[in-house]
């Protein structure tokens, strides 16, 4: 790298870091919804409540609510001190509360009592204690597993499940490994909360669980054996089991098995990669950790910038995913960085190419930076390398050079090659893959659908990718020249600016008018309350394990 881009990318870098040490230390002191319905997921809640809808996010909601102090103070106490006055299991004790049928509000009384208190931390300990076990075990498994079968040659293969319910993605799933992917990507559905926050504010919500049947009835299951008493008194028919989500917890256990068994066959190991909707970083984190998810595709910024979320919201969830994920060791993916475009809407003058790599460029270095903040280690970070808007012209000299200032800026951070339409199939694909492959060294590939042949499509990936070693190594010294050096520089250049006007101005500077209005405008934010850690609180007990 010259002296000029050295110098460049190591003050972005700084200011990425600066900025995201603040965001980071206030993020980890929020409690918000989200945080709460993870941690009954690691106490043992689990599928849907009696009117359908996700267990942990009735409860949550029927406790928490509205009430920030409640909130402030977190569920984890409250919850197990009625476990054990009730003597219930968690997930009985979760669909009592969700119907009603058990207050835990009341519950929380007795924790005014220093014996009750006390047994309630005691048993609280026990149980997360046991949830942060199985991710160990579950992470000590992914290392034996990945160690006995071996791991495919990089750039390995990545491609996007089409099944949306469980029977079918489990029969992908085990066809796509067997004839060639490492990497099946599963798209998680849109949380709960999500789709409400988009409801209540008059948009769709992208990602909703539709099965693939959708003029399937209830049908009546196959009858067993009958008595007399019932021919002559039939009992109504009981309805079909409803379809299980592929992204669900439940959906996701079993896509882990049937990626495992293809593995096994194929004799080298395969990984499973998740992308969450907003609001499902904390939950993802705990399922990942339980269903020993390899990858997860998880990016704040992103929700703050294309899903309007609120930003303390955002970061408080995903900090909290963070650490989860750094004890589960999971790998996290952080996006390229998305396509800001809120200052231009509010100038009306629309930016130019190096101005919007650079705001990209920015916005990926905050990403990473908060998750160093939070703990997660540069190997087990995976970057995406290319912005979808810059591959609209085909530039390969621009797409080349997204691939090289990431390389160049995150030199421990491995990188992702992804794209809304297919690398190794459409037309001009395979030149742009080269291109961004000999930018910087890609290890996954994700193609959105599964190729025609997953086979020829695994051997095309591995010559681009030989393509694209021989061709970084007849560079030479490794640098930019020319045009693609002063458009580095230009895209440095702004990145920094767009650093140093969020440190000193804050996300309006960036969102343009809907970051300057009314909270309200913004998702999520009255589900974010600063942590309470007093003593009936159940911070302490929690931070304590991780």
């Amino acid at each position: 790298m010259s002296s000029t881009l050295s110098t460049q990318a190591e003050e972005v870098r700084l200011l990425a870091a600066d900025l995201a040490a603040g965001l980071s230390r206030t993020a980890s002191r929020s409690a918000t919804i989200a945080q709460e319905r993870a941690i009954l997921r690691m106490l043992g809640v689990d599928g849907l409540d009696r009117a359908g809808r996700p267990l942990a996010a009735s409860l949550a909601e029927r406790y928490c609510g509205s009430n920030a102090g409640r909130l402030a103070r977190g569920m984890v106490l409250p919850f197990v001190v009625a476990m054990i006055e009730y003597d219930l299991p968690a997930q009985d004790l979760a669909l009592d509360g969700a119907s009603g049928a058990i207050d835990l509000a009341l519950e929380a009384e007795l924790l005014a009592r220093p014996d009750r208190l006390a047994g309630a931390e005691a048993r609280a300990r026990i149980l997360l204690g046991a949830a942060i076990d199985r991710f160990d075990a579950n992470r000590t498994a992914t290392r034996e597993m990945r160690d006995v079968l071996g791991l495919p040659s990089e750039p390995w293969l990545g491609v996007s499940l089409q099944a949306t319910e469980v029977v079918p993605a489990m029969a992908e799933t085990r066809k796509l490994i067997g004839d060639g992917a490492d990497v099946v990507q599963v798209r998680v559905p849109a949380s709960w909360e999500f789709a409400q926050a988009r409801r209540q504010a008059g948009l769709d919500t992208p990602g909703l669980f539709v099965t693939e049947e959708p003029k399937r009835g209830r049908q009546a299951r196959r009858p067993g054996r009958r008595t007399r008493l019932d021919r002559q008194h039939p009992a109504p028919p009981r309805p079909a089991p409803d379809p299980i989500p592929a992204g669900s917890q439940r959906g996701l256990a079993s896509l882990r098995k049937a990626a495992d068994d293809a593995a096994a066959r194929r004799g080298r190991y395969a990984s499973l990669m998740t992308v969450t909707s907003a609001f499902a970083a904390p939950e993802q984190a705990v399922v990942a950790a339980f269903e020993r998810i390899d990858y997860v595709a998880a990016d704040p910024i992103r929700e703050i910038v294309e899903d309007n979320v609120d930003p303390d919201r955002a970061l408080a969830d995903h900090s909290f995913a963070h650490r989860l994920q750094a004890r589960a060791g999971s790998w996290v993916v952080v996006g390229p960085g998305p396509l800001a475009l809120g200052a231009d809407l509010a100038s009306g003058m629309p930016s130019d190419a190096a101005t919007r790599a650079g705001r990209a460029i920015a916005l990926q270095a905050l990403g990473v930076e908060l998750a160093f903040a939070d703990g997660l280690p540069a190997d087990r970070l995976l970057l995406g390398a290319i912005p979808d808007w810059s591959l609209g012209d085909g530039n390969a000299a621009s797409i080349l050079l997204q691939a090289w200032l990431r390389r160049a800026l995150f030199p421990g951070c491995r990188l992702v090659v992804d794209g809304p339409t297919s690398w190794l199939a459409s037309a001009g694909g395979a030149v742009a893959l080269v291109s961004a492959m000999t930018g910087g060294a890609a290890s996954i590939v994700l193609e959105p659908s599964a190729p025609a042949s997953v086979s020829a499509a695994a051997a095309d990936l591995a010559s681009a990718g030989r393509t694209a070693k021989a061709l970084r190594a007849s560079i030479g010294d490794d640098q930019l020249h020319g045009d693609a050096a002063a458009l580095g520089e230009a895209t440095l250049r702004e990145a920094a600016a767009v650093l140093q006007r969020l440190s000193a101005e804050g996300w309006g500077s960036l969102l343009g008018p809907a970051g300057r209005n009314a909270d309200a405008e913004r998702l999520g934010g009255s589900a974010l309350v600063e942590r309470d850690f007093g003593p009936m609180s159940g911070a302490r007990l929690f931070q304590g394990l991780l």
